[in-house]
C-alpha cells in the first residue's frame, strides 16, 4: 500500500479479543485500547507502506522442522491441546536458525475483520503473538533473552538462553502480579538469575507494573 503525505511508512497492531495496541515507526507503541478507539482515530485510515498484525492466540504450538509432516498437522495441535472439532489450524515455517514450524488456531473477531477492511488487508495476515516474541526476541542482543507479552489476562512468555529457545508457552494471569509470578517461576526453573537479566515487553506496561519488575531485572525495555 502506497504512503500518502507524511504518514508513517509501518504501522503494528497486535489484538486481543476486546482491544489492541498499535505502533508506527514514528509513535511509541500505544497503551491498551478498547475496540471503539478504531472509529475515534484516524490511524487505520491512512496508507502505510508495510502493516503487520499480530494476534494473542493461546492454542499454539511448535514442532521441530525437520519432524514437521503438513498432513499431521492437526496430530500435533491435538497432542497439546483438547482437540476441538471443525476448528480452524494454520501453521508456518519459523526462520531457519529456529529450527521450528509453528501451528495455531486463528481466533477471529469483529475487532480484526473491522480493522483490516479498514486497512485492505487479509484477516489471514494475522500471524500469532509468539511468532513475533520469537523471531524478534532471537535476534535481541543479550545471552538470556526474556519475552513477554501480556493481555487480556495472559502472559505469553518465550525464553532464550544463547541460541537456545528453552520456553515457549502461555499462562492464564489475571492480574500483573500473577504474571510476575509466572515469570520468576520459569526462571527459577531455568536457574536464570533476574538481576542479571533484561526483560522485553511487547505490550504496554503502565508505570507501576515497570516499576515492579525493575525490582528485580535488571533492566525493562519495550520490543
Amino acid at each position: 500500500m502506497p504512503v500518502t503525505g507524511n504518514n508513517p511508512s509501518k504501522l503494528s497492531v497486535r489484538f486481543g479479543q476486546n482491544g489492541f495496541t498499535y505502533q508506527t515507526n514514528d509513535c511509541a507503541l500505544s497503551e491498551w485500547l478498547s475496540a471503539e478507539f478504531v472509529f475515534s482515530s484516524d490511524i487505520f485510515q491512512r496508507s502505510y507502506e508495510e502493516v503487520v498484525l499480530s494476534a494473542f492466540l493461546p492454542r499454539y504450538t511448535l514442532v521441530p522442522a525437520n519432524w514437521f509432516d503438513e498432513t499431521r498437522a492437526q496430530e500435533y495441535m491435538d497432542a497439546a491441546f483438547t482437540p476441538e472439532e471443525g476448528a480452524d489450524l494454520r501453521w508456518n515455517v519459523l526462520p531457519a536458525e529456529l529450527g521450528a514450524v509453528e501451528i495455531w488456531t486463528p481466533a477471529k473477531s469483529r475487532l480484526t475483520h473491522i480493522v483490516c477492511s479498514m486497512l485492505s488487508v487479509s484477516e489471514a495476515s494475522i500471524l500469532p503473538e509468539f511468532h513475533f516474541l520469537l523471531t524478534e526476541g532471537y535476534k535481541v542482543d543479550s545471552y538470556n533473552k526474556i519475552i513477554a507479552s501480556y493481555a487480556e489476562g495472559r502472559l505469553y512468555l518465550v525464553i532464550f538462553q544463547g541460541k537456545n529457545l528453552m520456553l515457549c508457552n502461555s499462562f492464564e494471569a489475571p492480574d500483573f502480579t500473577t504474571a510476575q509470578y509466572y515469570i520468576f517461576r520459569m526462571l527459577k526453573n531455568l536457574q536464570l538469575n533476574p538481576e542479571a537479566s533484561t526483560i522485553y515487553f511487547r505490550t504496554p506496561l503502565t508505570a507501576e507494573e515497570e516499576m515492579s519488575l525493575y525490582h528485580y531485572f535488571q533492566a525493562v525495555k519495550g520490543l
